[in-house]
């Protein structure tokens, strides 16, 4: 990678039409694993319908890797100068990832399978990350490096809780989650933080990754890309809060109503399609339970010593022209 950038960047070699043949292509191919709008269309069913096991180690990991893959093309091989200087297409990008965020919160709020739901956050969160690093300023891409490991641990924790509902509970839709908090209290307040995360609320990491990815697009003018942040905190607040009052209260007020006395009394005699045998058994085995709340707390330690986790970041970055470390604290 240090060879090509030292071809690309000699200023006696041209800009031909090959370079950015090549640099189209790596990045759409980069975009279309880490499931970019519109080119998304594999991860829902993929996630959502493999082995659970599987999509835990998925989900955290595939699109968050291939955003780092992105960000290491752009600096290490192509270098700043050249991808925001010389091709100028940030403009652009971050537009395409203004439409990716509004795509996916909406697509989420459409969802009545807690899975696929937070598969299409991903293609929101894929958004954030994308228009960061395309922001083309030191708070964008320290950001959207942060970000990459805030948002692995939040849809981890997300998964597991996910998949223990299913595999424990038999609970694949939003409405079967009727009651968990009072059967699995452990497993769902992992399921909260993670939420809490996502939703943006101090002082768990999601709060502070979307505070630099904020402040990074208002220095950049990128206000469109600031409004779509701040839309998908409060569509992810409508979604997950609508789980809390059904996993509280255990009834889905949405279905509350508009049924005879002969259905509900039905539904209290049979077990529904959460089990009520099986939730009778409370929370899983230690070895399920444990992780989730490793992860739940790994979440917040990530938030309360965000400041270190950035300088860290900013010395990475540090040197690199357009991206370089400015003499501005970070949050405490």
């Amino acid at each position: 990678m240090a060879a090509i950038h030292e071809i690309i960047a000699d200023p006696s070699v041209p800009n031909t039409s090959t370079v950015y043949v090549a640099f189209i292509l790596i990045l759409v191919g980069v975009w279309i694993k880490m499931a970019f709008f519109p080119l998304y269309g594999w991860l829902p069913n993929a996630y959502s319908y493999c082995p659970s096991t599987s999509s835990c180690l998925l989900a955290p990991l595939m699109t968050k890797v291939s955003v780092y893959v992105m960000i290491r093309v752009m600096l290490s091989v192509f270098g700043a100068e050249w991808v925001f200087q010389s091709l100028a297409w940030s403009h652009t990008v971050v537009w395409l990832a203004v439409i990716a965020i509004l795509a996916g919160s909406v697509l989420a709020l459409a969802q009545v399978e807690l899975k696929k739901m937070l598969c299409y956050l991903i293609v929101a969160e894929v958004g954030y990350m994308v228009g960061g690093a395309w922001l083309a300023n030191h708070w964008g891409m320290v950001g959207t490096i942060y970000h990459i490991i805030s948002d692995a641990f939040m849809t981890l924790c997300l998964f597991i809780a996910a998949n223990i509902f299913v595999k424990h509970c038999k609970a694949e839709r939003i409405d079967q989650l009727e009651g968990l908090f009072k059967k699995m209290p452990l497993t769902t307040a992992g399921f909260t933080v993670a939420a809490l995360a996502m939703i943006g609320v101090p002082p768990t990491c999601g709060f502070f990754s979307k505070w630099y990815l904020v402040r990074g697009g208002i220095e950049a003018g990128q206000w469109g890309y600031v409004v779509a942040l701040l839309i998908s905190s409060l569509v992810n607040a409508v979604l997950f809060f609508r789980i809390f009052e059904i996993a509280y209260f255990g009834k889905n007020p949405a279905e509350a109503h508009g049924h005879d006395d002969d259905h509900h009394h039905h539904e209290e005699t049979q077990p529904s399609s959460v089990g009520d045998s099986t939730l009778l058994s409370g929370e899983p085995r230690k070895a399920t339970l444990i992780p989730l709340l490793i992860t739940a707390a790994i979440i917040i330690l990530l938030g309360v010593f965000n400041g270190q986790v950035v300088e860290i970041i900013q010395q990475a970055l540090e040197g690199l022209p357009v991206v370089g470390t400015p003499p501005v604290a970070v949050v405490p």
